[in-house]
């Protein structure tokens, strides 16, 4: 595997756990009005969740090579296709996420548990890995690669919630999350746009 695909998946797997949604939300406010340990756990639990969906995509998509090079080819346009909408869909939005203590859930769950239930309970996250991972996988993957992916999207998600967690422990963090989080959107939302519309110029390439 080759420095740039290493650093590719890498990137991409970033942009996902960056995206603001109600998995930030549940993992900031266990950090604030928990405490920094209950973060941190939320951030494991959400990390493994992921991982899980990974591993499906994964295995999805291979299935899919082996059986049925013509419904690979399908998928990954339909992928880019999805990955665009994601990134408009993110610059037009204008709902303010609600950090607030009413939303921490009173039920007995941990907060690993927590972290775990809002990863692997959002199947968008699952399409969200169909779209980017076929851009990357071949019939010529072994499983070192393939399970580079995985933990790839595991460990990098879990990391980027330990590091916020810690980061929104201050208050000065926190009020900076809170008052430009709608600006992170955006710009992430134009870097799925830009990535899609390249991954697409790499799908049509071959066919003129």
């Amino acid at each position: 595997m080759s420095t740039i695909i290493f650093l590719q998946i890498f990137f991409v797997c970033l942009l996902g756990a960056m995206s603001p949604g109600p998995s930030m939300v549940v993992v900031i406010n266990n950090a604030i009005f928990k405490n920094r340990y209950h973060g941190i756990l939320t951030s494991i639990g959400h990390g493994i969740g992921i991982g899980i969906y990974a591993l499906f995509a994964v295995v999805g998509i291979g299935i899919a090579i082996e059986t049925n090079l013509f419904l690979f080819n399908g998928i990954k346009i339909l992928s880019v296709i999805f990955l665009i909408f994601l990134g408009i869909k993110s610059i037009i939005n204008k709902t303010k996420l609600d950090f607030d203590k009413k939303n921490i859930r009173k039920e007995e769950a941990t907060s690993f548990l927590q972290g775990f239930s809002i990863s692997i309970l959002n199947p968008k996250i699952f399409i969200w890995f169909v779209a980017i991972y076929s851009q990357f996988m071949s019939i010529d993957n072994d499983i070192i690669f393939n399970s580079y992916l995985v933990l790839t999207a595991g460990i990098v998600d879990a990391t980027w919630y330990i590091v916020l967690t810690l980061s929104v422990t201050s208050n000065l963090a926190l009020d900076f999350v809170k008052n430009k989080i709608l600006i992170l959107q955006r710009f992430l939302g134009f870097i799925f746009i830009a990535l899609g519309l390249v991954l697409l110029s790499q799908i049509l390439i071959p066919f003129n």
